[in-house]
């Protein structure tokens, strides 16, 4: 009950418009320094997406040269595999955004909830590194949110703050 009273504007949004709020954002402070010790020098940050993974809160997806890394925000920890072991990638529009897969050889990380256009830069850069992956470019089922929701960063924005936070020491 008490969350939803915190957080019941971004919830409403989520739930009734298909629109996380927080999909497109630059990483927060805690986000940034529990990825940063798991990316060292020559390994740079090649995409990343914000989300909600199933049952577990908030999340993000941190693709890089060498690595795919998942930060659970709930417990706080990362995830990390080593990129040679994903087998396939996919980003589907879903009932609240786009919804990424990444399947490894040993299991699948799944985030709902996710910005388009972070997706497609995921996407892309899987592409890159010779990943099959898919991307679905259908616009969000709702829009109203377009109207009501403040002014958001662009994801070259996004990508650039990460890089450079990221590398900070």
């Amino acid at each position: 009950m008490l969350k939803s009273l915190i957080h019941g504007a971004a919830l409403t949004e989520l739930l009734i418009e298909g629109h996380n709020p927080y999909a497109r954002q630059k990483l927060n402070t805690e986000t940034a320094d529990a990825l940063r010790q798991h990316i060292h020098t020559p390994d740079s940050l090649l995409a990343y997406v914000c989300g909600r993974e199933v049952l577990a809160g908030s999340g993000v997806f941190a693709l890089t040269q060498e690595k795919f890394l998942a930060y659970h925000a709930s417990t706080r920890t990362v995830s990390t595999v080593a990129i040679n072991q994903i087998r396939q990638a996919q980003a589907v529009r879903g009932k609240y955004g786009h919804t990424v897969r990444i399947h490894t050889e040993s299991r699948t990380y799944a985030m709902y909830g996710v910005d388009k256009s972070l997706a497609g830069a995921m996407h892309q850069a899987l592409l890159a590194r010779g990943i099959t992956s898919s991307f679905e470019d259908k616009s969000p089922r709702g829009t109203l949110w377009n109207a009501y929701s403040g002014p958001h960063p662009s994801v070259d924005d996004c990508l650039l703050d990460a890089r450079q936070r990221l590398l900070a020491a």
